[in-house]
């Protein structure tokens, strides 16, 4: 691989990060596919972590913001993190440390999707609303939860 090539990857790079938080299995990922050599990619992604390009926490933390943000609940959060390649236990523990209330959060995602609610739902209504939420990431205490606050906020 010529200077040339190795100079335009880095370059892509810089770009990426410049634009957002990547973690390292996204970014190799994304150097595979401009067909990078692998030897090149480990070196690349080490000079970026030395010079703090890279931060595995900083983007966990990232990560975790931008899902709370989107109404996710905490099954679709881990899902999530486990196709980018975020660290389980450190987003886990990350979790821990904002206290997140995936109760309001899936509060709001309900009422943001559902602003009416009637009191009394049929069946099939009830289990669209229940699986649209479970898609959400939310468990079925979570929607209940939203459900009932939902129907008494009327």
């Amino acid at each position: 691989m010529d200077d040339t090539s190795k100079q335009k990857l880095k370059n892509y790079v810089l770009w990426l990060l410049a634009r957002q938080e990547y973690s390292h299995k996204e970014l190799i990922k994304k150097l595979r596919a401009k067909e990078a050599p692998e030897s090149y990619i480990e070196e690349l992604l080490v000079w970026c972590e030395r010079l703090g390009y890279i931060d595995e926490a900083r983007y966990c933390d990232s990560f975790l913001r931008r899902q709370i943000n989107k109404g996710f609940g905490q099954k679709r959060v881990l899902a999530e993190a486990m196709n980018k390649g975020v660290d389980r236990a450190q987003l886990l523990q990350l979790i821990e440390t904002l206290e997140v209330d995936w109760f309001q959060l899936a509060q709001d995602a309900y009422v943001k999707k559902y602003a009416v609610t009637a009191p009394n739902l049929d069946y099939k209504d009830k289990a669209k609303r229940v699986r649209y939420m479970m898609y959400r990431g939310f468990s079925y205490e979570e929607i209940d939860f939203a459900m009932q606050a939902a129907t008494m906020g009327e």
